[in-house]
């Protein structure tokens, strides 16, 4: 937690307040004491905003599937249903570590979504990847399968690197050029 010592700060002055009110049967010092949370609360992390997949833990296995040229073109991340927590904003997935593969296993009960470049979050950070859960549970809504069957997500690679493609300068136009669609 960054602002820890904000928090616990915080905490010690509530706890001085409510006890001093409750020692010296004050309301006044009640009344402080029940104001000072209003501003704790924005220093409190946001736990529920996103969830990390581990590929240690089991049943998750992330992988890179290899194409025809033997390169890899698809991130492949499979888990059990009931792993990936769906009312959470976003699912950060390690990919740059994954194992490069020919052939994913599948079996009778794979429901598989494919991630599209919109449904990329920029939380590139240490050869991680963010994805928006929300907008993978509403995209499933006509599908024949509920978003908690769901145990495979397939991540075109070519999308994670159009994502992050820092902006070249040349590709800024100058206020004296006319461009044309």
């Amino acid at each position: 937690m960054k602002n820890k010592w904000i928090v616990l700060l915080g905490l010690a002055v509530f706890a001085a307040f409510f006890i001093s009110s409750i020692v010296w049967e004050s309301p006044l010092l009640l009344y402080i004491a029940s104001a000072i949370p209003i501003f704790i609360v924005p220093f409190l992390p946001d736990l529920k905003t996103s969830q990390k997949l581990d590929p240690g833990r089991r049943g998750v296995e992330i992988v890179k599937l290899a194409g025809g040229s033997g390169e890899p073109e698809w991130l492949v991340v499979s888990f059990q249903p009931g792993t990936v927590y769906w009312n959470r904003k976003t699912l950060i997935i390690p990919y740059e570590n994954a194992p490069t593969v020919r052939m994913v296993h599948a079996d009778d009960y794979t429901a598989a979504l494919t991630v599209l470049q919109y449904d990329l979050r920029r939380k590139r950070k240490n050869g991680r990847i963010g994805v928006s859960l929300t907008n993978l549970s509403e995209r499933t809504a006509p599908m024949p399968f509920t978003i908690h069957e769901v145990n495979r997500l397939i991540i075109p690679l070519t999308d994670l690197d159009v994502t992050y493609k820092p902006a070249s300068s040349s590709a800024v136009a100058s206020p004296n050029v006319e461009l044309q669609a």
